[in-house]
């Protein structure tokens, strides 16, 4: 009989009551390496080489049970056990039947890694396809809900506010609502209040008239509000205006009308004002740094675009954006590791979308290979100017500074604690499994079963 089950490919295994290996076939030796007959199953676990027992279960359960196990080796079986009773109906012996399933998680990783190929390049595409109609990517909640909002108030004429910090995509905003709008046919004039000196500022805002100065035109010029008719003026940085024309654009605004400097007859116009700013205009307005009448009025249609630390789900679509308008612009071919890609998203980005353009143009022309490595990547953020911005540090540092050796612990549960603390804090910060598992480069199944091993309670979904 022995020479029988010896000859079967799968392992098999006879336990008794007591938990003791009284058989073990060849094939099961080969795929344990280790003669584990007449030793107690419960010590291979204790020893960490197999994560769990099945004949444990089932001499508890007294029913059939199935399982997938994974040795120190690194082998994966699928591993099916049934009781056999005695007379009395109690367990005698319980029977396992290993399958060899390493292969098949190979084959699984593999997909998994074709499956990530396919998200990134379904992601490059989505960035070419919102590049051909709108030059703001907004995959994040946060971010398409301010989408929504001005394409709803597109084609209305009230003044819009669009807050947001330095290099958010308050211009581009303004774009799409100005291209969303009956106006579209029209110009859309820009202009950076604190940009253009004070003195210069009201000339160019409202024209002049011939003579108005030394040096002015004789003919005169007209100003920015004049050749913005029928269109749109974007007013950025308006926190800059001097309080002395802010009086002259709440005039506009009520009147609908201009003067030009050295003129007495009021000009008609017909155009739209949005305005944007990174400042707190409200708390100016208490320091009476910015007229309180101006604010409200232009503060009927607020808008808020957050910081790019705050939609990260934006930061990859935007990367391969600008990767593909860089390779446009110098007719270079570049591809970046995923991995790489992945990095981007743990940076705090203080400088926004203008930072992470100008950071992809930067290590596309300056890297000597075809693809943007994950190293190189790291290489950059090691600068200063990436460092001292960054809140959260970019290279852990912990290991080096903090000794962690515990001399009354084995190794094994050491590392158990620290593996359980990581699981438990990545639980934390991602709203499911799926995410979880990604983020610690393990598959779903393999975090499952230590959430079990380590009886973490969390409940989470799957999606």
């Amino acid at each position: 009989m022995e020479h029988v089950l010896n000859s079967v490919s799968d392992g098999l295994t006879i336990c008794n009551s007591d938990g003791i290996i009284v058989f073990q076939n060849e094939a099961d030796r080969k795929m344990f390496e280790v003669d584990a007959r007449y030793l107690p199953v419960m010590e291979f676990v204790e020893r960490g080489i197999m994560n769990e027992s099945v004949t444990m279960k089932v001499l508890k359960s007294k029913k059939r049970e199935d399982i997938v196990q994974t040795f120190a080796n690194g082998h994966v079986v699928l591993v099916t056990a049934l009781p056999i009773f005695d007379e009395a109906g109690n367990v005698e012996y319980v029977v396992a039947n290993s399958r060899e399933m390493t292969e098949l998680r190979d084959m699984e990783r593999t997909i998994e890694r074709l499956e990530s190929q396919s998200a990134q390049y379904k992601e490059q595409l989505e960035a070419l396809k919102q590049q051909s109609s709108t030059s703001l990517i907004a995959v994040s909640k946060a971010m398409r809900q301010v989408i929504e909002k001005a394409t709803r108030i597109a084609n209305v004429d009230s003044t819009v506010l669009i807050s947001g910090e330095s290099g958010a995509g308050k211009e581009e905003l303004t774009k799409l609502i100005h291209q969303l709008s009956h106006r579209a046919q029209k110009p859309m004039i820009t202009v950076n209040c604190g940009a253009i000196p004070e003195n210069l500022l009201e000339s160019e805002l409202f024209g002049y008239m011939g003579g108005a100065f030394t040096g002015a035109n004789k003919t005169g010029k007209p100003g920015l509000f004049e050749l913005a008719s029928g269109g749109t003026l974007f007013l950025d940085e308006i926190g800059e205006m001097p309080l002395s024309l802010q009086v002259k654009l709440l005039r506009v605004l009520q009147e609908s009308e201009i003067t030009r400097v050295g003129g007495i007859k009021p000009i008609p116009v017909d155009v739209r004002i949005i305005t944007a700013t990174n400042r707190n205009l409200y708390d100016m307005v208490q320091r009476g740094e910015f007229r309180e009448d101006l604010f409200y009025r232009l503060n009927i249609i607020p808008l808020r675009i957050p910081p790019l630390r705050e939609r990260k789900e934006d930061i990859v679509p935007l990367a391969y954006r600008f990767l593909h308008l860089v390779m446009e612009k110098y007719s270079i071919e570049r591809t970046i590791e995923e991995a790489a890609v992945d990095r981007l998203t743990q940076y705090y980005w203080p400088g926004n979308i203008r930072q992470l353009k100008n950071f992809i143009e930067r290590v596309s022309l300056l890297t000597q290979q075809s693809t943007i490595t994950l190293q190189y990547i790291q290489r950059e953020f090691q600068k200063p100017e990436y460092q001292q911005h960054n809140p959260v540090p970019l290279v852990d540092d912990t290991f080096t500074q903090t000794p962690i050796y515990d001399q009354n612990q084995t190794l094994k549960n050491q590392v158990d604690a620290f593996e359980r603390k990581v699981i438990k804090e990545a639980l934390g910060q991602y709203p499911s499994i799926r995410q979880t598992a990604k983020a610690l480069g393990c598959n779903q199944s393999t975090l499952v079963r230590k959430i079990q091993k380590y009886q973490l309670e969390k409940q989470v979904s799957y999606e």
